[in-house]
């Protein structure tokens, strides 16, 4: 029999947590799985949908504070919000999460209540989402033992929170953090316990390319060609090394536009992908980042030339067909004034997709996967209606682009 739970990806996690969050009884969550593969980012996406299917205003409360908007309007206007409260376990004390106890005088009688944190007042007061972070990782009984009380009774001491608060927590497991413990069985039978597995390669190409549009996409071909090289967790859990997960991918694709911009010679790029990957990865991902390739103009006259290419110039040289290609769409964009809808758009891009089906045509010759990774850049470096205008140009004057973009959607799910 296997004892082994079914886990979701972070995208399926996130649909099954905004469920949750939609019953009467919103129970208490907890996200189960490896770092840095998005527990967090899916917690906090949830919110903001969350709070916009409600028609609320999603604010986050950092530090006794929120951008832009005073505690005083949301107090006023607690039917307007929505509050994500992201608590660190590792970093709290008790009276953090419980409040602190002071003595009041009633009827002359001297008694010892306690003084709610802001947040939990926040939260007895306006709907939202408190989200536990590293609870596997906390090694102070009293710490725990204040955590159980806000998961079971979702209340900061004597403080209840808001009937729409939902209580989400996340931690690793010990196979995964040399830091993480075993929780009680009372308190797992009371939450739903969600085991989360790293996205798909596709499902985070996609999530950059909407969420971090100055990112270098050679990260993106680098793991579409080689994508079990995405996520490996030290067996040890102890290391002094970097290790590839999706967050590391994350800050290094980042990091590498602004490297360049910064002129950072090749020693120190290779210095940020071992510092970002560790050695082993970070060599590969480094050498695979060099491969020279020509440049779009050059395969735009000769589409063969991709055919001489190695498998990982290849991929390489998508990247730069996608840079080519979104750079003349973008200056086209640039001048026109005022803004165009996808029927005008379409006509303006139009030449710029005829000049390229052919080159296209002859990289889907190759491998399909290509044009998958061409949709992810084009997502990433072009604006609505720029993008869908480009989209379905290409699809109308190429019957092999139209398959293959058609199909982009059933690799994300």
């Amino acid at each position: 029999m296997n004892t082994v739970p079914a886990s979701l990806t972070p995208y399926a996690a996130k649909e099954l947590l905004t469920f949750i969050n939609s019953t009467p009884a919103k129970r208490s969550v907890l996200l189960l799985g490896p770092p840095g593969i998005g527990k967090s980012v899916l917690v906090k996406e949830a919110a903001a949908e969350i709070a916009g299917a409600s028609g609320r205003i999603l604010v986050e409360y950092k530090r006794q504070r929120f951008e832009g908007i005073s505690l005083e309007e949301v107090y006023n206007r607690p039917d307007r919000y929505f509050v994500f409260v992201d608590l660190r376990l590792t970093e709290t004390e008790p009276v953090d999460l419980m409040g602190r106890p002071i003595t009041v005088s009633v009827a002359g009688r001297k008694q010892l209540v306690y003084h709610p944190p802001q947040w939990a007042v926040l939260l007895n007061e306006v709907p939202g989402i408190l989200f536990l972070d590293e609870l596997t990782n906390v090694q102070r009984p009293d710490v725990l033992a204040a955590a159980y009380k806000l998961i079971q009774d979702k209340a900061a001491g004597f403080t209840a929170f808001h009937p729409d608060v939902h209580v989400v927590t996340a931690g690793n497991s010990p196979e995964e953090s040399s830091l993480a413990n075993l929780l009680p069985a009372p308190l797992l039978n009371r939450v739903y316990r969600i085991a989360v597995e790293p996205p798909r390669v596709h499902q985070w190409i996609r999530w950059m390319s909407v969420n971090s549009r100055k990112c270098d996409e050679k990260v993106f071909a680098y793991l579409l060609r080689f994508p079990d090289d995405f996520c490996r967790v030290p067996r040890e859990g102890e290391t002094l090394e970097g290790y590839p997960t999706p967050r590391s991918y994350t800050f290094l694709a980042q990091d590498l536009v602004k490297a360049v911009e910064a002129g950072l010679d090749g020693s120190a790029i290779r210095t940020l992908c071992l510092a970002a990957l560790g050695s082993e990865v970070g060599e590969k991902v480094f050498a695979f980042w060099q491969n020279p390739v020509p440049s779009y103009e050059e395969m735009l006259d000769d589409p063969a030339m991709f055919n001489r290419l190695g498998i990982d110039e290849r991929y390489i040289a998508v990247v730069v067909i996608g840079q080519g290609l979104t750079s003349g769409v973008r200056a086209v964009a640039e001048k026109c004034r005022p803004a165009a809808d996808i029927p005008r758009a379409r006509a303006l891009v139009r030449p710029q997709a005829l000049s390229a089906v052919d080159l296209l045509e002859t990289v889907a010759g190759q491998s399909k996967e290509y044009l998958s990774l061409l949709w992810f850049i084009i997502a990433n470096r072009l604006d609505a209606p720029w993008n869908a205008a480009l989209y379905l140009e290409l699809c109308a004057h190429s019957d092999v682009v139209m398959d293959v973009y058609s199909a982009v959607g059933d690799l994300l799910r």
